[in-house]
């Protein structure tokens, strides 16, 4: 169990930190490059998830008390940063400054809420459905 926490802190760390590298080069360079990391980051997850599953859940039989544990920690973790990273960049205390003042500055920062939505829901999703369409055709792969 411990393990699967780990990883999900992991990667939580590792996609925020892409986030705020996209951040920074768009506050620095002036580059529109966060909404595609905003959706793009979380479908790697996804992918990589498929990729790593077996080696998740050590090659065993996937219960749903493990997928449970996963889901769960990634909301967790996921709720906690997004919690805490948002709070930092509303009040302007995040490590990639925001730009303030002015109509257009408006909703600066704004893209850290969508990201910790984005990040949240579709792993979260992906991670039910594929174990999900995995479970029904075990099933119906033994009836026949």
């Amino acid at each position: 169990m411990k393990k699967k926490i780990l990883i999900c802190l992991v990667v939580q760390f590792i996609c925020w930190g892409m986030m705020t590298l996209s951040d920074y080069m768009e506050e620095t360079y002036n580059d529109s490059y966060n909404l595609v990391v905003v959706f793009a980051v979380p479908l790697i997850c996804v992918i990589l998830y498929i990729i790593f599953r077996k080696w998740i859940y050590d090659n065993q039989i996937v219960r749903l008390k493990d997928v449970a544990i996963i889901c769960a920690a990634w909301m967790i973790s996921g709720l906690i940063l997004g919690f805490l990273i948002g709070a930092l960049v509303i009040n302007e205390m995040w490590i990639v400054p925001q730009a303030t003042g002015g109509w257009e500055h408006l909703l600066n920062g704004i893209e850290y809420m969508m990201f910790a939505i984005t990040l949240a829901g579709i792993p979260f999703v992906a991670v039910v459905l594929i174990e999900s369409v995995i479970g029904i055709v075990k099933v119906v792969s033994k009836k026949d």
